[in-house]
């Protein structure tokens, strides 16, 4: 075979190769981070929406109620409301809604709202908040099934009382496995909505098992902090200086803790801020790390090794995070930073 030929044939198997190599490629599923930098290209820049522009507080309630937006209690399963948990197939549809209620869809919910419309506005409010979530929440909400969530948006005490089972003080409930989320209409429709948006996700991440109940609070604070004004967080920097004073609750009792109902209001709203600023420190140390701790705990490691296999040394107990929370907590305090 003479040289001209040899050229002809390799130039041919070349060519085929790239070909067969470009092809390959175009059908491999897009890496994590690449499918993030897509969606930081989709996000919409909207500027931040005063809510009281689109929801109208309802009568009852007064602008200094408001001020400092205290996280409602984690519910006992006795507790739970009954809901009806929709399939994928329904949730594409608009159910009937109950008398008094008006319904609709957006891209991400099924809403039914009390004695008005949900205006366009609103909807476009919502799905706002939600797709921006999911981006901060991200890679917890990145393998999440596409499957609309269920929010019933209340203008009256006494059917939000009836419908979630809550008591008087309560603005919000949240059942995880059917995606339902209950909310009274108000001045901090906002942060709340979030913080019931992070235990729809961040705690369907742990199925079938249930994270700490340190660890699910803590998160949907911060992520409700995230949203609120320096004056709504007066409370988490109240208490964030009397953590820093070593006047905080026991840290096998705090991990331990399954429900609340021990502790007075004054200790709630405690037990909240520590949650708050154990899953800050950990979210700051490392997010990468805080994610793969959260993943350990989901195959059901106990905390020191979940903390060890994320975190690395000095992270091989609970007591271990216990001085080093603390420690840090000290130093930022001193910084004048009260949010630590």
């Amino acid at each position: 075979m003479d040289i001209t030929k040899r050229l002809y044939i390799t130039v041919t198997l070349l060519f085929f190769t790239i070909c067969f190599v470009a092809v390959y490629e175009s059908f491999q599923p897009m890496k994590q981070g690449e499918v993030f930098d897509l969606l930081k290209k989709t996000r919409r820049n909207v500027q931040s929406v005063d809510v009281t522009d689109i929801l109208t507080p309802v009568v009852e309630e007064k602008k200094n109620q408001f001020q400092s937006v205290i996280p409602p209690e984690h519910r006992t399963q006795k507790e739970q409301p009954l809901l009806k948990s929709f399939t994928k197939e329904e949730s594409l549809k608009i159910p009937q809604p109950p008398k008094g209620f008006f319904s609709t869809l957006t891209n991400n919910y099924i809403i039914f709202r009390e004695q008005m419309a949900v205006t366009p506005e609103l909807k476009n409010f919502i799905d706002t908040i939600h797709g921006n979530f999911i981006l901060d929440i991200i890679p917890f909400s990145l393998n999440a099934e596409f499957k609309r969530l269920f929010l019933m948006l209340f203008r009256t005490r006494e059917n939000f009382t009836k419908y979630t089972l809550r008591p008087e003080w309560s603005q919000a409930a949240t059942d995880v496995s059917s995606r339902s989320i209950y909310l009274m209409e108000g001045l901090s429709f906002k942060p709340v909505f979030v913080h019931e948006l992070t235990h729809v996700y961040f705690d369907s991440f742990f199925y079938p098992h249930e994270p700490p109940l340190w660890l699910s609070e803590g998160y949907a604070v911060y992520q409700q902090s995230r949203v609120q004004s320096r004056e709504e967080n007066g409370w988490l920097q109240k208490n964030i200086i009397t953590l820093s004073q070593k006047n905080y609750i026991n840290f096998a009792e705090f991990h331990e803790a399954d429900h609340l109902e021990m502790y007075d209001p004054l200790e709630v709203e405690l037990w909240y801020t520590q949650a708050y600023s154990v899953v800050k420190y950990l979210l700051e140390k490392d997010k990468d790390s805080f994610y793969q701790f959260s993943k350990n705990l989901k195959e059901n490691m106990p905390i020191g090794k979940a903390l060890y296999r994320a975190y690395g040394m000095p992270f091989n107990s609970l007591k271990a995070l216990e001085y080093a929370w603390q420690a840090q907590l000290q130093k930022e305090v001193k910084r004048g930073n009260y949010y630590g």
